[in-house]
């Protein structure tokens, strides 16, 4: 990952990636993108450890019931399991839908993840080039 192309939302945000990063494991995409995600809010930052264990290397899914939980972390979360590693809550498929993830003021930075996650998928376009009017 190109860490000089990835947008953080603030100082925090940033030093948090770099923090967990050098704890984790390994340094892949589904570790960078998780991070990512999960650094985006003071909340989830603060709460880490209740959403990853680092020992077993692993989310940590009744983390999403924990009282500090509000709905926008709720989307910061289940969009970071989901990078993770697919993961749902089958009572709540529904909300890892992108009209219940990306409404929200996260949704820039979601898109981030999803460009860490996938970066094979999510490249830049070549500019568009200039069409024809239509004829009357």
């Amino acid at each position: 990952m190109n860490r000089l192309n990835i947008r953080f939302a603030s100082a925090e945000h940033r030093d948090f990636f770099l923090r967990m990063m050098s704890e984790a494991r390994k340094n892949d995409c589904y570790h960078q993108s998780f991070f990512y995600v999960m650094g985006i809010a003071p909340e989830t930052r603060a709460n880490i450890r209740q959403m990853f264990d680092f020992k077993q290397d692993c989310i940590k899914p009744e983390g999403m019931h924990g009282g500090w939980q509000t709905s926008g972390t709720v989307r910061v979360c289940r969009l970071a399991f989901n990078l993770w590693n697919g993961y749902t809550e089958p009572e709540h498929s529904n909300a890892y839908s992108p009209e219940d993830l990306f409404c929200c003021e996260f949704a820039p930075y979601f898109m981030e993840g999803m460009k860490i996650r996938y970066p094979e998928y999510c490249r830049e376009l070549p500019p568009a080039r200039k069409q024809a009017e239509p004829a009357r």
